[in-house]
């Protein structure tokens, strides 16, 4: 990270966000709002927040408190953490911390600079187009189409409803997304996201069933990611698909390409931080694939997707308010069916440490 040498000191914690009267409830689990929280402070007393996901939190900790500490301690040129500790290039535990790691020190490069990361990255755009996600499984039909409704009033672009979920049929998912299409209008963006729930015959069910929806895309519909089940369905599915919200690798994201993927999703705190987000970002515009992060953690997401990218969307996920208000008093708002990037220093964030400390985990 450019300007930022060692001495660093290293502290990593897991936090469990409480859940206010109208949050939306867990979606994928109890550990649904669970996440870490790295700080990077140099020598000055100048500090950066990262963030990863839910995954393996605590072996994130661990490492982050661990051997990356103890790398970070030594004055001089920050070392290549990515060649030290994970030289075959895994994915896993590994990637998630080096993924934290690099929007801490996005963070606090902007802080010394004085530049939101937005600007050090080149501020293409002030503002990026908004998919809402609202379409929570736990919501009975009726909810269901007000919430979408609501937003897209609001001035969304789009909304995002989760199908393969709570036990419900192709037909019921596709009911649901009807109502959905029916209240939203024709010109509103429908995105349905299956989070990898299906078998690659119940996916080519449901995309035959929805070919009337006029989805904007269906998102991970088939488990893992397999790149062959997404080749077999992108190439006869009458809407396009999208893919890569917890892709950890370059690789990766060129075989969700080549398999006709045709959005690709990256999100920063998972695919190795912010430069392995754009790069992956770039990959999939060069390959002439459509960019659009998923997966939540807009706060991070926002400011690359405004920095780098010219063209793209970016989610706000509801579910997601109850982390976020832990982050910042002010987040970024939707006008007019944008979402402005802060222009404040580093990611604009002042997390309410008597808050965090009191909902951290272990």
């Amino acid at each position: 990270m450019q300007h930022i040498t060692g001495p660093l000191q290293v502290a990593a914690y897991v936090h469990r966000a409480t859940a206010l009267p109208g949050d939306p409830a867990p979606y994928a689990g109890e550990d649904s709002f669970t996440f870490l929280r790295v700080r990077v402070t140099d020598a000055d007393g100048v500090s950066g927040d990262g963030f990863t996901g839910r995954f393996c939190v605590a072996e994130v900790a661990h490492l982050l408190n661990g051997a990356v500490a103890e790398a970070l301690a030594r004055p001089g040129p920050l070392p290549d953490l990515a060649r030290q500790l994970n030289p075959r290039a895994m994915t896993g535990v590994v990637v998630s911390a080096l993924s934290a790691l690099d929007v801490a020190l996005w963070d606090l490069a902007g802080k010394r600079a004085g530049q939101s990361v937005a600007a050090m990255l080149g501020a293409v755009r002030p503002a990026a187009p908004v998919h809402v996600t609202c379409g929570f499984p736990a919501l009975e039909r009726d909810a269901l189409v007000r919430a979408c409704a609501e937003e897209v009033l609001n001035g969304a672009k789009g909304v995002k409803v989760l199908v393969a979920a709570k036990g419900r049929s192709v037909a019921e998912d596709i009911a649901r997304l009807r109502a959905v299409r029916a209240a939203i209008g024709p010109k509103a963006e429908l995105i349905a996201d299956a989070n990898c729930g299906w078998d690659l015959e119940t996916a080519l069910a449901f995309a035959r069933g929805a070919e009337a929806l006029d989805l904007a895309w269906l998102e991970e519909p088939v488990k893992a990611n397999d790149r062959r089940d997404l080749a077999a369905l992108a190439a006869v599915a009458p809407m396009p698909l999208g893919a890569g919200q917890m892709e950890q690798s370059a690789d990766r994201f060129d075989l969700l390409t080549e398999a006709g993927v045709a959005v690709i999703q990256p999100n920063a705190v998972f695919a190795g931080g912010i430069g392995a987000a754009v790069a992956a970002a770039r990959a999939g515009i060069g390959a002439g694939r459509a960019i659009s992060p998923a997966g939540g953690w807009d706060l991070v997401n926002l400011h690359w997707m405004c920095g780098a990218m010219t063209e793209g969307a970016v989610e706000l996920h509801r579910a997601q308010a109850r982390i976020v208000r832990l982050l910042t008093e002010t987040p970024p708002q939707m006008a007019g069916g944008m979402l402005a990037v802060s222009d404040a220093p580093g990611l604009g964030l002042a997390p309410d440490e008597e808050v965090l400390a009191a909902c951290r985990v272990g």
